[in-house]
């Protein structure tokens, strides 16, 4: 095996290397080296012969010049940067030219007159919509080093090929973009040796061009240097030869299409003979590393909550003779290779169906998450998308501590660009503009998750352009992903009669059955992941169906392309016991990634998952991909006692659905205290149900409050403040003495001490801590209390502004005892029960293809001849269409 993927990477690379040996140009004489580049490259771009840059040794008859230069692919558009070797003559003709690559691919970005800085440096401006966003500095002896140093050597010879097709040489270009934040009206660049000074609307920013860390300036920038995530083997190839120029897509589809077809024939006429003696339950035993004794042991550990609706009702199977086990939800719990939260429900359920009569080795494993606890993110690759703009992503999880230990699973994205140009926007940054009526997911800046069919064009827009669509988008979404039309709405399967599914050459009358995934939003409000090897695209619908989806979505498809995988990752010196060996082809255990002192352990959903590098969405990865990171929900994890861990409790208490809003725990008052009812108190308090409001008038429904704070005020000065401060995503409280701009102050107030009876703070979770001690003094102090909820830093409050719930009988303090809420102006905790999931743009509905055909098939990146490509067999889409429109 691996010596025929070195044949065939070592034929590609000879190749390609061959072609661009070959690829000289012909002769041109225009007077001067620039113009004669411009007449030699006419039929391929438009010069500007004025920003021509030759740099690097002289050249000439024999050896070849660089050059960078601005060019368009037609009048009026956009000008991107392009590279490209050219012999030049003693006269300022050119004798050849070869190389030619377009090294910015920006359709949204207009790119301006590379500037040399140094011997080994240029650097351009980026403009958008009339304002520059960005300039950017190329190290043209090409990309560090660094960044495939721990490669493996046929990767980086890899690599070298890629570089050779997308920038005209094996070394590539070193590149750092400076985004600008925010984008500017007038900017104004100055050289001095090795320094750039930019001046944007005012504001400086110095950089030097062998540091990529501004030297003045830093806060108006966003630092984005090169990165590239390590390329698979086989997908490599085929994308490389798909990319070739004279090869093209679509003979790629056709001889993917018609290798599928063969594997799908033999595996139904084996089947066809040796199926009967199939165990289907033994082989998902196998494949998932649950047995049935497995099974029921994890059923033990875990209780359902039917009042929280988590699990769902098992599933119907879909073929007459179900296998055992099939569509019963079983949970992923007591895994060492799985995050778990304390004290909360099992993040995961899983299941499998069976979908296929024709086809009993095809099954669509399920795995199910409740986004009230777990947080779908979105995360664009160091490669794909390719951004309308120039913004590149790093195409990795991030490595703040936070995120990387509540990270529990990621799993792969949509398409590639060059397969429809679906929209893509990630971490607030839109890489490719939404497509109408698209199959959409979306994430808010609140958290939540919504899917749908994105919206319809602006009343009298015939045509797709990149500025309306990106005006499209509703404020407040942060990220988003798009796919096709939607695979199921409602209960209808393929609503927008769609007939290309991908894999299939355009005009195909049959699909492929190929590995394929999805994702969709259940009538519960919960989200699920499809995968399933051997697959139509109708198949996937049947089990989104069966799970109660009203929307799905359409991921990738291919082997190499489609994964879940689970993770567990922890501080080193915090490796919690594994006592067992890992299973190779089933599970893993790692260094983090470019996080240093990290390790995680982690496992595929399905062993005969065989994505492109295994473990995949926990590295950096060339394409987009989702994550899933915890919401922390109270209880939350256990006080540590010298007695034993103490559990707070949730019962009793005002509530905003689940996740829960309070818990509570009353501490221990010693063998030595005197007997009394009241003791020191702990409560956690969920600020994204129960919100901390100081608005007075209309505070929506109150929790709990805290009165009598201050005299007719909420806060009293002091050198500690609790604050909000917004993030992409949510809100973080914080206890500290500085307060940054733009933040909410909830209190102001001394720190604890030793004396303080009551005190508020913030946990390592982002739970509000309130601690109460009795006046007499019995018990755990403050200081005592608050470490062992994990909490540094709180306020102390005065002694009659103690915490009071909002019960049916009236107010009551955590101990329910009766509490006075006279006040002039108290903190209240408002009830936020918006769910955390919901249908995109419901009022959306399904249209004939003559609609949306079209204008999802508009191409702004990848141009290419012909008309719009076809998505359902002709002679049913031109008879549907007359349909409708009568």
């Amino acid at each position: 095996m691996l010596r025929s993927r070195r044949r065939l990477i070592a034929a590609a690379a000879l190749v390609s290397l061959g072609l661009v040996a070959l690829r000289w140009g012909a002769y041109a004489s225009a007077g001067d080296s620039a113009a004669s580049l411009a007449m030699a490259l006419q039929d391929e771009v438009l010069v500007d012969t004025e920003s021509v840059l030759f740099f690097g040794p002289a050249g000439g008859a024999i050896q070849a010049r660089a050059a960078l230069f601005c060019g368009q692919v037609e009048e009026n558009a956009p000008a991107d940067l392009y590279y490209v070797e050219a012999r030049l003559g003693s006269d300022g003709e050119v004798l050849g030219v070869r190389g030619l690559s377009n090294l910015t691919r920006t359709s949204s970005g207009d790119e301006t007159t590379p500037t040399l800085v140094g011997e080994h440096h240029a650097v351009y401006l980026t403009r958008v919509g009339g304002q520059f966003n960005a300039f950017t500095v190329l190290d043209l002896r090409g990309e560090p080093e660094t960044i495939t140093a721990d490669w493996p050597g046929r990767a980086r010879l890899q690599n070298a090929i890629t570089n050779l097709h997308d920038a005209g040489r094996t070394e590539g270009f070193g590149r750092i973009r400076y985004a600008l934040r925010p984008a500017a009206d007038d900017v104004q660049v100055e050289l001095e040796d090795e320094l750039i000074a930019v001046t944007a609307d005012g504001a400086r920013v110095e950089v030097r061009v062998d540091t990529a860390t501004p030297i003045a300036g830093a806060d108006r920038v966003e630092v984005q240097p090169l990165e590239k995530g390590m390329p698979g083997t086989i997908t490599w190839v085929v994308d490389t030869v798909r990319n070739l120029s004279f090869v093209g897509p679509e003979p790629i589809a056709w001889l993917e299409s018609r290798v599928f077809a063969v594997k799908d024939w033999v595996q139904r006429r084996w089947y066809s003979v040796a199926g009967s003696e199939t165990d289907t339950a033994a082989e998902v035993a196998a494949e998932t590393g649950v047995t049935a004794e497995e099974a029921r042991r994890r059923l033990e550990l875990t209780t359902p909550r039917p009042e929280l609706g988590w699990p769902p009702p098992a599933l119907e199977p879909i073929v007459r003779r179900p296998a055992e086990g099939e569509g019963a939800w079983i949970p992923i719990v007591d895994d060492p290779m799985v995050r778990q939260y304390p004290n909360a429900p099992p993040h995961f359920y899983s299941t499998f169906l069976q979908v296929d009569p024709e086809r009993p080795f095809t099954r669509v494993y399920i795995v199910l998450w409740d986004p009230r606890a777990l947080q779908l993110r979105i995360m664009s690759g160091t490669r794909e998308p390719e951004s309308a703009t120039g913004e590149t992503a790093p195409g990795m999880v991030p490595r703040d501590p936070e995120t990387l230990s509540r990270v529990v699973a990621g799993f792969n994205g949509g398409f590639q660009s060059l397969h429809g140009e679906f929209g893509m926007m990630s971490g607030g940054r839109v890489y490719l503009p939404p497509k109408p009526w698209s199959a959409t997911v979306a994430v808010y800046d609140d958290g939540r998750v919504a899917m749908g069919s994105w919206l319809d064009p602006p009343e009298g827009r015939r045509h797709y352009t990149e500025h309306w669509a990106t005006e499209q988008i509703p404020d407040g979404m942060v990220e988003f992903r798009q796919n096709l039309t939607s695979v199921v709405e409602g209960d209808q399967w393929n609503p927008w009669r769609r007939w290309y599914w991908g894999a299939a050459p355009q005009g195909d009358e049959e699909q492929v059955f190929i590995d394929r995934s999805g994702m969709c939003l259940t009538s519960e409000g919960l989200m699920a992941y499809f995968w399933g090897k051997s697959m139509g695209a109708e198949e996937l619908g049947k089990a989104m169906l069966a799970t109660r989806c009203v929307r799905g979505l359409h991921l990738d498809m291919n082997q190499r392309h489609t994964a879940f995988e689970l993770y567990n990752a922890f501080p080193r010196e915090e490796a919690p016991p594994l006592d067992r060996r890992l299973r190779s082809e089933l599970e893993f255990e790692i260094n983090v990634p470019y996080a240093r002192g990290w390790r995680v352990r982690g496992r595929k959903l399905v062993q005969s998952m065989t994505p492109m590098t295994f473990p995949r969405y926990i590295r950096r990865d060339p394409r987009d991909f989702f994550y899933l990171t915890l919401r922390p929900t109270l209880p939350g994890p256990d006080l540590p006692l010298a007695e034993g861990p103490l559990t707070l409790q949730t019962e009793g208490l005002p509530h905003a659905g689940w996740p829960y809003a309070f818990a509570r725990a009353g501490l221990p008052l010693g063998d030595e205290a005197p007997a009394v009812s009241r003791r020191t108190w702990v409560v956690r308090i969920d600020p994204r149900r129960a919100t901390p409001s100081l608005d007075q008038e209309g505070a929506g429904r109150t929790l709990a409050l805290l009165p009598r704070l201050f005299p007719g005020r909420p806060t009293a000065p002091g050198p500690l403040a609790l604050f909000a401060q917004g993030e992409l995503i949510g809100r973080r409280y914080v206890v500290a003495d500085e307060v940054p701009d733009g933040a909410e102050v909830i209190l102001r107030g001394e720190a604890v001490s030793s004396s303080t009876l009551v005190a508020l703070g913030v946990d390592a979770d982002g739970f509000l801590v309130y601690v109460e001690r009795p006046a007499d003094g019995v018990g755990p102090t403050i200081l005592e209390a608050l470490a062992l909820a994990g909490v540094e830093q709180a306020i102390a409050l005065p002694d009659e502004g103690r915490l009071a719930f909002a019960l049916e009988a009236g107010y009551a303090g955590p101990d329910a005892y009766e509490r006075e809420v006279d006040s002039g102006a108290p903190l209240r905790f408002v009830a936020n029960e918006s769910p955390a999931s919901e249908v995109l743009f419901p009022d959306v509905a399904p249209r004939p293809y003559m609609y949306w055909g079209p204008m999802q098939d508009t191409r702004v990146r990848y141009l290419r001849d012909g008309g719009p490509g076809r998505f359902q067999p002709p002679e049913t889409a031109e008879e549907e269409d007359e349909e409708d429109a009568e």
